[in-house]
């Protein structure tokens, strides 16, 4: 059964997830041809800033999601009920504190955007955002049982038809009245819609959870407050270490280059988000298995797992180095092509970002956030300080490394000794082993596929296409031959051969 949600999951969120990133494309190149680049920088801007104050939601889902594993899997609803409550009344105060935190940020949103031919007023753009977030916070916490349950499938497919509906209003209204505000007050009426329905399922099947609970325990509300201090630390610091890119390039090279690296950026978190789609499916299911306390079977998962995730990485950072240009003069035109070092720089950013991600599912489901609070801290700093040096010098490549750079600092030194070492009780050198030798095949590989997409004299969508099913397959085919007598291998063709061949997974 555990398999089986996991497989629902990772379904549902590729599914919601490419449709999310088609209309996102759509909504963009709407936003750039006809309002113009300026709109776009601003739009990525303002994502920024507010993915930002999103650091006021202190970590109170992961810890409260982590809490509800235990007694979902026995039942216990007079426990999930004082957790949902206690959680309802936690993020009351983080709708209050993000409203009051963007309130505050209003007198500079003028400095931070710099000079700009808008002709909306930017204030009144930044509150609607700000009011969007605001009310997601208010009504979103019911979503936490879904997630804990294993059944991110619902929210999913809620979302898939928020977002087809948002997405065709906001299209229409761009192209007949050529208004930003428009097209923001049409975002905050369906993300109220979304909340609406589901918490309406919650309210439907799991009624108990409206019901009067007990109060959780002092040793209980201690170790969660314990653990919701040190979350916030490493969410402070991750969320400026996100949101940093565009207002470091927007204060030292214009809003405008902002929409330019937003294109690009739209690409490459694309790539590294549908990675993280089909890995984040197998959380619940990891934080289920992990009651159970048996390493050997948990440290076989994690295999598994970071394999499926490698490779996924490898091939997304192939199909980027040989498409993005061809896809950018496609979408946007030759104007918006950037540099091949812009792109080197995306590349690395995508490495970072995504191979982490195995581990990180451990990270999240075994509750660890203690141990490595301060690290976060240190991550942040690392990128702000390389950014704006290596701004300096190499303009909006500098920034992308410098956030690839402080992300590689938790792989190398964070996650080998708080996470490995931690859930699955074996040596670092394992983990370093299994790093290095796949970032040698990754090389390979990727050289291999640019090399070759290099001689392919095409134009337009052929090479477009072509180069991704080179890059693709390619990539896909040498790490095949590498692993082709491993237990990951096997696994993985089994698994796909069940789902194939419709045989029930249990």
């Amino acid at each position: 059964m555990r398999k089986k949600k996991s497989f629902y999951n990772i379904f549902s969120s590729l599914s919601s997830y490419f449709i999310s990133i088609i209309f996102t494309f759509i909504t963009q190149t709407m936003i750039v041809k006809i309002l113009g680049i300026e709109y776009s920088g601003v739009n990525g801007l303002f994502a920024n800033i507010l993915t930002m104050l999103s650091v006021a939601e202190l970590g109170i889902g992961t810890a409260i999601i982590y809490k509800l594993y235990e007694p979902l899997s026995k039942n216990n609803k007079e426990e999930i009920k004082s957790w949902m409550n206690f959680y309802r009344m936690c993020y009351r105060y983080v709708a209050l504190s993000v409203f009051i935190i963007g309130l505050v940020i209003i007198p500079f949103i003028p400095s931070i955007v710099g000079n700009t031919n808008i002709k909306e007023n930017l204030y009144s753009l930044y509150f609607i955002s700000l009011l969007d977030v605001v009310f997601s916070y208010i009504m979103t916490y019911k979503r936490s049982l879904l997630y804990a349950d294993q059944k991110n499938y619902i929210i999913n497919i809620v979302h898939i038809g928020y977002v087809i509906f948002m997405n065709i209003c906001q299209v229409l209204i761009i192209w007949i009245t050529k208004n930003y505000l428009y097209f923001l007050l049409i975002r905050l009426l369906y993300r109220l819609l979304e909340n609406v329905i589901i918490n309406t399922y919650v309210n439907r099947n799991y009624s108990y959870v409206n019901e009067k609970s007990l109060p959780i325990n002092r040793e209980e509300k201690n170790d969660i407050v314990e653990r919701i201090k040190a979350i916030f630390i490493q969410k402070v610091a991750f969320v400026v270490n996100k949101g940093i890119d565009s207002i470091i390039i927007s204060m030292i090279l214009g809003v405008a280059t902002v929409g330019y690296y937003t294109n690009y950026n739209l690409i490459a978190t694309t790539l590294s988000g549908a990675i993280y789609q089909i890995i984040s499916g197998f959380i619940a299911s990891v934080g289920n298995l992990l009651t159970e306390r048996n390493n050997e079977k948990n440290y076989t998962i994690y295999k598994i797992i970071t394999f499926m995730n490698s490779t996924l990485t490898a091939i997304s950072i192939s199909a980027f180095l040989c498409c993005v240009d061809p896809f950018v003069k496609i979408w946007l035109g030759e104007d918006y092509i950037l540099s091949f070092l812009i792109v080197i720089s995306f590349s690395i950013y995508i490495y970072s970002d995504s191979i982490r991600r195995s581990i990180t599912i451990y990270k999240e489901a075994a509750g660890i956030c203690k141990e490595d609070k301060y690290v976060y801290i240190v991550m942040a700093i690392i990128n702000l300080l390389f950014s704006i040096v290596l701004c300096s010098f190499i303009g909006t490549a500098g920034v992308v490394l410098g956030t690839a750079i402080s992300y590689m600092f938790l792989i190398i030194y964070s996650y080998p000794k708080y996470i490995f070492k931690k859930v699955f009780n074996r040596s670092m050198s394992e983990y370093y082993i299994e790093k290095v030798k796949f970032v040698i095949i990754m090389i390979l590989s990727v050289f291999v596929s640019y090399y070759t997409c290099s001689l392919i004299n095409l134009s337009g969508i052929i090479k477009f296409i072509i180069n991704g099913a080179v890059a693709s397959i390619e990539t896909g085919i040498i790490i095949l031959i590498v692993y082709k007598n491993t237990l990951e291998l096997d696994y993985l063709k089994k698994m796909i051969y069940k789902v194939i061949t419709h045989i029930k997974i249990s």
